[in-house]
């Protein structure tokens, strides 16, 4: 589904963009396609470069509070570079993760909250064409099988909605979603507003949490605009976005992280792709047309640069 640029009235009354301009460009091979729309890069591990700690449970939820000026300014670098789209600095600004670090219920759900609005006032003062509000698994997105149960994921996912349209975002975005429990809750916590789903995977078919894939397919139709791809190794995402877009066949996209090996909890990667190696890999995702494309862990402003420019060559 194609869609255009239109506009409507969002929770604090003012006009946001919902649907998206894709707009005709031609491939290496001269042919006519759709320019995708260019996700940003890495926060977290753009934050550590900037000496910024980052310690767990709460990893870059409070840089919000504490360092806003360098989330800024990592938001800036990106859309400097050519990406169209931000995703909030909101990871783990929920209060079910501000309780793990000790805060009371009620300073944590303060806390997060205040997080997660500032995160959303610093994305925007980027000026990108999207702003996307991003929200993960509960718990580490690389250990589905720590998903707390349907009480705790229904109270997460609709509070942290709720704040979403509060703040006026674009888009909702689940991203690095890996237990299919959890992405039937969070879609389910949705009501009207875009949605972007984006998976994280054990192999071609199966979710990280061994969830089949398929199983993903009519949970999401009707419910997701963008079904994506993402903080999977290159090898993964190379192995499973064939048979995601055949299936799948609405609009998607793919974001990989740069590791040759697994991201560690913290987001740090050992191996990474070299600079050739990722402008091959993004050709070769580019020329099955994808509506969004991007990079994930690791990555660098320079990254979304390099995908910029084989999207407008």
């Amino acid at each position: 589904m194609i869609r255009t640029l239109t506009y409507v009235q969002n929770s604090r009354g003012a006009d946001a963009k919902v649907l998206f301009p894709l707009k005709p460009w031609k491939n290496a091979k001269g042919a006519a396609v759709n320019k995708p729309l260019i996700m940003d890069g890495a926060m977290g591990t753009e934050l550590m470069a900037c000496g910024v700690k980052l310690p767990l449970p709460l990893w870059s939820a409070e840089s919000n509070l504490t360092d806003p000026e360098i989330v800024c300014a990592i938001h800036k670098g990106y859309v400097n570079a050519g990406a169209d789209i931000i995703g909030t600095n909101t990871f783990r600004t929920t209060a079910w993760t501000y309780r793990k670090a000790g805060y009371s219920p009620k300073r944590a759900q303060e806390r997060a909250r205040a997080s997660l609005m500032k995160s959303v006032g610093l994305g925007r003062s980027s000026n990108p064409k999207i702003l996307a509000g991003s929200i993960t698994s509960i718990e580490d997105c690389y250990s589905p099988e720590l998903f707390p149960g349907r009480g705790a994921a229904e109270d997460t996912y609709g509070e942290t909605v709720d704040w979403f349209n509060e703040a006026g975002v674009d888009v909702i975005l689940f991203e690095t979603m890996g237990h299919l429990d959890e992405i039937d809750i969070a879609l389910q916590s949705v009501n009207g507003q875009n949605i972007w789903l984006s998976l994280i995977v054990k192999d071609d078919d199966y979710l990280l949490s061994g969830h089949s894939l398929e199983s993903v397919y009519p949970m999401a139709k009707d419910k997701v605009d963008i079904l994506m791809l993402n903080c999977n190794t290159v090898a993964k995402t190379d192995s499973a976005l064939e048979g995601v877009i055949e299936n799948w066949g609405g609009d998607w996209g793919v974001y990989p992280n740069m590791g040759l090996t697994e991201p560690e909890p913290d987001g740090e990667i050992d191996e990474k792709v070299d600079d050739q190696s990722f402008n091959n890999i993004i050709s070769t995702y580019l020329e099955k047309n994808p509506n969004v494309i991007g990079s994930c862990c690791g990555s660098t402003p320079k990254h979304t640069e390099m995908i910029y420019k084989l999207v407008n060559p």
